[in-house]
């Protein structure tokens, strides 16, 4: 019996279990609710019970996701109000803030022109917080306090926050909730995130759904993440490697695929007998559908002798990032440090970017590409795994299909995703591309975890504009690369005139068309955090970060990877416990 079921029993909490028979997947139940209180704006106290869908409405737009869509090459590209002109000191700043019950290491999310029944129309913007709370607020109005707000603990009855050194450590501030970025249905309105708490000491984590317009349930509401796959690796017991929500760190943010949301999870800073897992949940009755694990073989011979080496590892957890998904419906994630023994006929894929296919009940493996010093990355933690996938346009590539990765060691990679070449033990020369963007390159001599101002990790997602691509590592400016006869020139076009902190910047571009592309970088300095704007077409032009009138711009406490967003001439970012609008000032 796996770990999770025999919590579950001593806990009370199994209301009724459904036995689920598919390729890779274990067991799953749906059990009563611990949490799910609301209050103010229209929502209902109470969490377990289920409402029916609502009616199918308008399709709601916005952003809607992490970066926006599915490529997460991080392009507003509709952006009419914002232009290199009008984003300086003068003109452009902080406009409205709001302060919630804990960390939202979540990006924001914004939904345009939801018609709220009684309270109306309005823009919304979800922020979801470490607290285990979620918040509906109107974005022309912050300091009208939330339209809606849910929160899923219940102090009086044993319902709590993980500490953030339950089973190991983490950087999330002193608790776990929150923290992988939500996806909205753009069909339904429905809001799917997880939750992670404490229920009597007991670790648990719930897929959610809610409807945007009043907080209410979707569905279900909710399910408990229970599950387990065929395997021989470390944790197993009896053939089986159970999911463990105590050490899976739901860090990487959730995506939709043909009436699935899809859910991957990481491990809590290394610690722990952890695996990489994604899961893909139906979006109407949140039944679980297909499981991927992708170290379930035990390796007797492995570069790292960790808890979760020899057969485990290979967490997704992106920086934060959600995997692509390109036009056919091929998913696209990048695993970190874990055992890797794929090139000798094995199943297990550390340090690589894989792309799978959800084919009904299962996820297959449809091709991959791991990095020629995978040894050497997994030994020093400069895993590619620290970023997610951003596909190309293939108006840009002339119909290649291409997808751009980093890595913690600050390479960046160019690959074909029709043919991505799987590993090459000599050098990366199978695939499209790829160079440095850090200065220091993982070597034999390289000890331990290669960290702190030496290094120039990477994390997140590159982004890409009108032919640019642009990427900032820890300790280093951003740079911008031109796209030229199917690569990119190694040599950066532009730098800005600062360098980042030890996260390095995570960037995205607004942009009309191909006109007026601003690059606006999130930077987690040692202080604070900073919110920079350069000009698109030559990043050596800052226009505007928030420190230049710190009086009235300035940020909080940073969060690290944090993704600007973009929306009707705003700029969301949160800080602190709070998310802050950046616009025109009047």
């Amino acid at each position: 019996m796996s770990k999770t079921a025999v919590r579950s029993i001593l806990a009370g909490l199994i209301l009724a279990s459904i036995g689920i028979s598919m390729s890779c997947v274990g067991v799953t139940g749906v059990a009563t609710d611990p949490g799910g209180s609301g209050n103010g704006g229209g929502t209902p106290p109470g969490g377990g019970t289920g409402n029916p869908p609502p009616p199918p409405s308008i399709q709601f737009s916005g952003v809607l996701s992490w970066k926006g869509d599915n490529s997460r090459s991080g392009l507003y590209s509709n952006e009419t109000t914002l232009t290199p002109t009008n984003v300086n000191v003068n003109q452009f700043g902080k406009v409205s803030s709001f302060q919630g019950d804990g960390i939202p290491i979540a990006q924001p999310l914004y939904i345009s022109n939801v018609d709220m029944g009684t309270a109306g129309t309005h823009n919304v913007i979800i922020i979801a917080t470490e607290h285990d709370s979620v918040y509906a607020l109107d974005a022309d109005n912050l300091s009208a306090g939330p339209l809606w707000e849910r929160h899923y603990l219940d102090a009086a009855n044993g319902v709590t926050t993980l500490p953030d050194n339950f089973g190991g450590r983490t950087t999330l501030g002193g608790e776990v909730g929150i923290t992988g970025t939500p996806v909205v249905d753009p069909t339904t309105g429905a809001l799917y995130f997880v939750t992670v708490l404490a229920h009597n000491g007991v670790a648990e984590q719930w897929l959610r759904a809610v409807d945007i317009r009043t907080g209410n349930n979707f569905g279900p509401g909710s399910v408990k993440v229970q599950t387990s796959v065929p395997g021989d690796g470390v944790g197993s017991a009896n053939g089986q490697i159970a999911f463990d929500p105590s050490l899976q760190d739901q860090r990487a943010g959730l995506a939709l695929l043909n009436g699935s949301v899809l859910v991957p999870w990481g491990s809590f800073s290394d610690w722990g007998v952890y695996h990489g897992w994604l899961m893909a949940f139906d979006t109407a009755t949140l039944s679980l559908q297909a499981v991927f694990n992708p170290t379930p073989q035990f390796q007797a011979n492995d570069v790292v002798s960790g808890p979760a080496d020899h057969g485990g590892g290979a967490a997704f957890w992106q920086g934060g990032a959600a995997p692509a998904i390109d036009a056919d419906g091929n998913i696209y994630l990048n695993s970190a440090d874990g055992s890797f023994n794929a090139d000798q006929g094995g199943n297990n894929y550390g340090d690589t970017m894989l792309k799978l296919r959800l084919n009904g009940n299962s996820f297959q493996i449809v091709d991959s590409f791991t990095p020629f010093n995978q040894a050497c990355i997994d030994a020093s933690d400069l895993e590619i795994g620290s970023g997610g996938v951003a596909l190309l346009p293939t108006s840009a590539t002339g119909g290649t299909k291409m997808a751009m990765a980093v890595s913690k060691e600050g390479r960046f990679f160019l690959v074909n995703t029709d043919t991505m070449g799987q590993y090459n033990a000599a050098g990366d020369d199978q695939i499209v591309q790829e160079f440095m963007i850090g200065e220091h390159s993982c070597t034999s001599g390289t000890a331990g975890a290669a960290e702190g101002t030496g290094w120039n990790r990477m994390y997140g997602n590159v982004s890409f504009w009108n032919n640019n691509m642009y990427g900032q590592a820890s300790s280093l400016a951003l740079k911008q690369y031109q796209f030229q006869n199917g690569t990119f020139n190694p040599n950066p076009v532009a730098q800005s005139p600062t360098v980042s902190g030890l996260r390095g910047g995570n960037t995205v571009i607004s942009a009309n068309g191909n006109q007026n592309g601003i690059v606006w970088a999130y930077e987690k300095s040692s202080s604070s955090g900073i919110l920079h704007a350069y000009d698109g077409a030559m990043v050596s032009n800052e226009l505007w970060n928030s420190n230049m009138n710190a009086g009235r711009d300035h940020l909080g406490t940073g969060i690290g990877f944090m993704a600007p967003v973009v929306a009707n001439g705003k700029v969301i970012v949160t800080y602190d416990f709070s998310v802050a609008v950046y616009g025109q000032l009047q």
